[in-house]
């Protein structure tokens, strides 16, 4: 049997314990499946039975994954007196990126475990316990953003908070295909690629505002589309416009970092309207909007840092994120797509 199949089934064992289903049935004698949000997550647990069970579920459940990612990488503790070929390997563990595999399996777990039917909790705590193991050990960009990916997803799909057009968000965090390409493909392939994609985007949005049978059936395309985009170029457009610009005026690490951290911020801004520190500072824009954008730059920062041929200092990383973050708050003047990338880049270039 190969060891990595043995592994995927640990961290999905691992994964499937489920305190919050547990906590419910011992402290309340209920199943809080049927109760609240219908899941066995922490923020369920912390409804339905209690603030200390709650955050004990969200750590249990966020140190799922690092724990089935550290037993992947480190081995089983096996006896050596019986140890065969198959146990060695077990024993010896694997590769730090195969083990994100072993992450995710905990992950599934969670989700789906196979002793309550499969419904078990949505899984964010879980990948954000995850994102955070993949910092530390694997060397892999790449495989960060497949964890970030999986984790929007599951916030989009969470009852938590409503995205406007969630779908763009997905598309935005693909558009880092073009800051991370700027480091390992040729410079003029990525500013080509925009370019085309620009002219096609552009082109669209000519003809929609020229029909407007054509601009009212993208705008009923809500998961794509913006209402705000009726008579104003798309939010695609703009942000391919950024890249052309960036790519061309720009040294390449403050070309990546800028365009990195606007895309990070933008995705999870959103989440300081209603869950975190939803003060409002300027318009709809608030606090918690602001600290996650900063925070998640310098997460995206140190990631770049440590996981690509660039050097980024700690002090463009913390440049960097606080002008993106105050950047932002003044895109009701500018579309942010323009101001916030844009704006960041020259910040950049001006200090450095």
């Amino acid at each position: 049997m190969n060891p990595l199949f043995t592994f995927i089934l640990i961290g999905y064992l691992l994964g499937s314990l489920s305190p919050g289903y547990f906590f419910g049935r011992v402290v309340k004698g209920i199943d809080i499946r049927k109760f609240g949000n219908h899941n066995t997550g922490a923020t369920n647990t912390y409804r339905e039975v209690g603030p200390v069970y709650g955050i004990i579920a969200g750590i249990f459940d966020a140190l799922k994954a690092f724990v089935a990612y550290f037993v992947a990488i480190k081995g089983l503790p096996l006896d050596s007196l019986w140890i065969n070929d198959f146990a060695s390997r077990l024993s010896t563990g694997i590769n730090p990126d195969a083990a994100i595999l072993i992450g995710l399996a905990a992950v599934a777990g969670h989700i789906w475990p196979f002793y309550l039917q499969f419904r078990g909790g949505r899984g964010a705590a879980s990948l954000a316990g995850l994102c955070i193991t993949v910092l530390f050990f694997t060397q892999s960009i790449f495989a960060f953003i497949l964890i970030v990916s999986a984790l929007i997803f599951r916030i989009i799909d969470s009852e938590v908070i409503t995205f406007e057009a969630p779908a763009r968000k997905l598309l935005k965090l693909g558009g880092l295909i073009f800051p991370l390409g700027l480091i390992w493909l040729p410079h003029e392939l990525i500013t080509r690629t925009a370019l085309v994609l620009f002219v096609g985007f552009f082109a669209f949005d000519l003809f929609r505002f020229y029909f407007p049978t054509l601009n009212t059936g993208y705008l009923k395309l809500r998961a794509f589309a913006k209402e705000k985009e009726l008579k104003r170029f798309s939010g695609y457009t703009l942000f391919l416009f950024s890249v052309l610009v960036i790519s061309q005026l720009f040294e390449t690490h403050i070309a990546v970092a800028s365009l990195t951290f606007f895309i990070i911020g933008d995705i999870l801004a959103p989440l300081g309207q209603k869950v975190f520190l939803p003060i409002k500072i300027i318009r709809e824009k608030t606090v918690g909007g602001a600290l996650l954008i900063f925070s998640f730059a310098i997460v995206a920062g140190i990631f770049l840092d440590s996981l690509t041929p660039l050097a980024l200092s700690w002090k463009l990383i913390i440049s960097g994120a606080l002008a993106t973050a105050v950047l932002d708050q003044f895109s009701f003047l500018i579309d942010d797509n323009i101001l916030v990338p844009i704006g960041t880049a020259v910040t950049l270039s001006f200090i450095f």
